[in-house]
Parts: C-alpha cells; sequence; structure tokens
C-alpha cells in the first residue's frame, strides 16, 4: 500500500450519469469527467451520495469504479467511495479500487443497523486491508444516522492507514475541534454552503456535489482565503450559496442533472424515487444558467 497523504485539494464528488431507462451510462463517464476537470478540480470523488451510490447494486457500483478509472485514471486524483451497509459489499468494492489505480477509497459507517464501535472499527480495517489504498472516512451523520462523535473519528485516525475525514456537517466547532486534535490527518469539508467558513477554519480542501458544476468556485475560495483576500472569498461563497438555494427548490441532486444536461453534458436522469423537478422550480435555475452562460461564469460542454 502506498503510505502518499492527501495534503489539500478540491474534488467533485460526482455524479452518475444514466441512461434514459436509468441503467449506467458508461458513455456518459467522459464527457462529465472532462467538463468537471476542465473547471480546474484536483480530482473526482466516485461513488458517494452524489452518485447516487445507494440505490444501485454491487455490480453497477463496480462497473462504475471500473469504467472511471479506465477513462480518468492520471487525468486527476481519484477516490473511490465503497461505503455500504454491508462488510462484504464494501469490501468487494474496495479490491476494485485498489486493482483499478485509485489513489484513496472513502467509506460511510456502515448504516441502518445500529452497530457500536468495534464493529464499525473493524468494518473500516477491512475495507483498507481490502484495497491497500489509504482510506478517508466520510462523516455524513444527517444521511447515515451514525453519529460518529468526535472521539469515535479520532480513535479511528489511530490507524495509521486513515488518513483523514469527509466532514459532511454543519458543526465547524467539532470540525476545529477535530483537525487541533489530529493535525496530521487531511479534513475535507462537505457542505458546500458553507466552504469558505471551513476553509478559514483549516479545511484541507473539500469535496462536494455542486463541485460537479461551478468546482472553479471552491478552488477560486481556497485561492483567495490563501492570499488573504476575504472579500473575493465572499463573492465566490456567495456564488455557491445562490446556486445552492435554488437547488434546494429543484432537488439538489435532480437540479444539478438537469443544470448539466441543459450545458450539454448527457448525465441523464436521477434514479427513482427521486423524480424530476417540477416546471415552476426549473423558471429560475434556468434562469440562474442562462445569466452565468452569458457573463462567461458558466460555460458550456465543448461539443
Amino acid at each position: 500500500m502506498h503510505n502518499k497523504a492527501v495534503v489539500n485539494g478540491i474534488y467533485a464528488a460526482m455524479l452518475t450519469p444514466f441512461n434514459d431507462d436509468a441503467s449506467i451510462s458508461v458513455e456518459g463517464i467522459q464527457p462529465l469527467v472532462d467538463y468537471i476537470l476542465s473547471t480546474g478540480v484536483n480530482g473526482l470523488y466516485a461513488g458517494g451520495s452524489s452518485g447516487e451510490c445507494i440505490l444501485q447494486s454491487r455490480i453497477e457500483r463496480e462497473l462504475l469504479l471500473t469504467e472511471l478509472a479506465n477513462y480518468a485514471k492520471g487525468k486527476g486524483t481519484l477516490i473511490a467511495h465503497v461505503g455500504a451497509a454491508s462488510t462484504a459489499d464494501a469490501v468487494a468494492l474496495a479490491k476494485v479500487a485498489g486493482t483499478n489505480g485509485y489513489d484513496y477509497v472513502s467509506a460511510i459507517p456502515p448504516y441502518y443497523y445500529p452497530h457500536d464501535y468495534t464493529n464499525i472499527r473493524d468494518y473500516y480495517t477491512a475495507i483498507v486491508d481490502a484495497a491497500g489504498l489509504p482510506l478517508i472516512i466520510y462523516n455524513i451523520p444527517a444521511l447515515t444516522g451514525v453519529d460518529l462523535g468526535t472521539n469515535g473519528i479520532l480513535q479511528l485516525l489511530e490507524d495509521e492507514r486513515i488518513i483523514g475525514v469527509k466532514f459532511t456537517a454543519t458543526d465547524l466547532f467539532q470540525f476545529w475541534q477535530l483537525r487541533q486534535a489530529a493535525p496530521d490527518k487531511s479534513f475535507f469539508f462537505g457542505t458546500d454552503e458553507m466552504f469558505l467558513a471551513a476553509t478559514a477554519t483549516g479545511a484541507d480542501g473539500g469535496i462536494g456535489s455542486t463541485y460537479n458544476l461551478i468546482g472553479d468556485v471552491y478552488v477560486g475560495i481556497t485561492d483567495a482565503i490563501a492570499a488573504g483576500d476575504i472579500d473575493k472569498a465572499r463573492q465566490l461563497q456567495y456564488r455557491s450559496n445562490e446556486l445552492v438555494q435554488l437547488l434546494l427548490t429543484t432537488g439538489v441532486l435532480p437540479g444539478l442533472k438537469h443544470a448539466l444536461n441543459r450545458l450539454g453534458v448527457p448525465v441523464g436522469p436521477c434514479r427513482q424515487p427521486f423524480s424530476a423537478p417540477s416546471t415552476e422550480s426549473l423558471v429560475k435555475l434556468d434562469q440562474w444558467i442562462d445569466k452565468n452562460v452569458k457573463s462567461g461564469l458558466l460555460k458550456q460542454a465543448s461539443a
């Protein structure tokens, strides 16, 4: 296993392209990857919440990870999300990541059933053993129902192969506490509308869904904070928040897919039980897209 640590970076939590019949679109991977990477992000976080992983079979998730690696290896850093309710599924996905040239694996904790710390630790150990890659814990308690807690996360980070955390929550004080307690680990923030605050608190980078569309905004916030230009960082966070506010009316993933489809990136629909956004909710999102394309802040996919 290689021991390189993630230092920092901006990674798009990649959407999964589907065909109209909701099967995985292998052909849709290339244009989506090209579009995302053209915004200047450092790489891709594949098969996570934004990728609708919970709505896919393990075989489908393996297909996505394999096909993505075939196209994107060497074009940016690749992180494979392999978390699952069952350790066996997570281990199988971790092996796929390990044999297909991914740089890192990441995983939500086992969800639905309540598990004690020992079970969760053994799950993460099994994943990291199977992948042979450094692992990033994906902490998203609002969706998994699993609150690892500050001490739980810090205990998991004692394994030198577990190199950091994707922190998708709103408790910036806890984020700061983790950062202080484990200065040699990497902390990525996953709540897009609070990215500026987390970066100012000391985040090493971000992993988020709106990065599929406006990855340059988060690269810009990181650069502005590093340069001490708070005004610029605020303007960029405003752009992010304007988009997030619209996506909350359409549904985040259906709205993002609508926007990318409209810009010429064929990502298809979301899987049911997601439904297409209502016509009313799309009016303002379409206006935002048109305004930002016209001003050059948003680009259409190259033909």
